[in-house]
């Protein structure tokens, strides 16, 4: 009788312990690459001299709804710097990544101690009521620092063609299931203190912490420049 062959051991399984190893350090990487960041806009914002950005655009007043279920107006913004993008809940497309990027752009401002605000406009106001919104912040860890705005539809898409000058309208019904409901630019805008858009970057890109916080250090030590 011929003997069979010795079984070869299966592939070993994962050691837990070196997946955690890899995992922490993951974590301690997106932390360092914050943390150098905020240091980029204390930097900037520490200069002698700053970049003139340019003027690219001036926002109207706008009148919406927080999350929180309070009003919020251009007013509100008046001598702080933000950042703006347009979004929904429901969207299937880059939303995503989107509100994953200003998730880490919100985190790295929180030091300058409420100079810097996020401030996301949803672009489906019927899906997106404030409570849809809170869970929807909740998500991505927002704090106070990092505002979700609804309101009237034609509101929104005044704000966002008027004043921001980025594209939005609403999807075609046969396209909806793989797109969405809403088609809307996935540009994030910089406005300085006094409404004024400042620059603008591609939101969905890796990057985009890196190009926002030097422009915003500019911008902080501008409007000190200018009190």
């Amino acid at each position: 009788m011929t003997a069979l062959p010795p079984v070869q051991p299966g592939p070993r399984p994962a050691n837990r312990n070196l997946t955690a190893a890899i995992w922490a350090l993951l974590v301690a990487g997106l932390i360092a690459v914050i943390a150098a960041g905020v240091r980029e806009i204390w930097l900037s914002a520490e200069r002698q001299e700053f970049r003139d950005l340019p003027v690219l655009g001036q926002i109207s007043d706008f009148h919406l709804t927080e999350r929180d279920g309070q009003p919020r107006s251009l007013a509100d913004l008046r001598g702080e710097v933000w950042l703006a993008d347009f979004f929904f809940s429901t969207c299937p497309g880059p939303c995503p990544v989107l509100s994953s990027r200003m998730a880490e752009v919100a985190q790295a401002v929180r030091r300058t101690k409420g100079k810097v605000r996020i401030v996301s406009i949803t672009v489906d106001p019927a899906t997106d009521t404030p409570e849809r919104l809170r869970a929807y912040a909740q998500q991505y860890g927002a704090g106070a620092n990092w505002w979700f705005l609804t309101g009237p539809l034609p509101e929104i898409f005044r704000l966002a063609r008027e004043g921001f000058k980025l594209a939005v309208e609403e999807n075609p019904p046969p396209a909806v299931p793989e797109s969405g409901k809403m088609l809307h630019s996935t540009k994030v805008a910089l406005v300085d203190g006094r409404g004024q858009v400042r620059a603008y970057y591609n939101g969905t890109e890796a990057d985009l912490l890196a190009r926002v916080l030097p422009d915003v250090g500019d911008l902080l030590r501008e409007g000190e420049e200018k009190k």
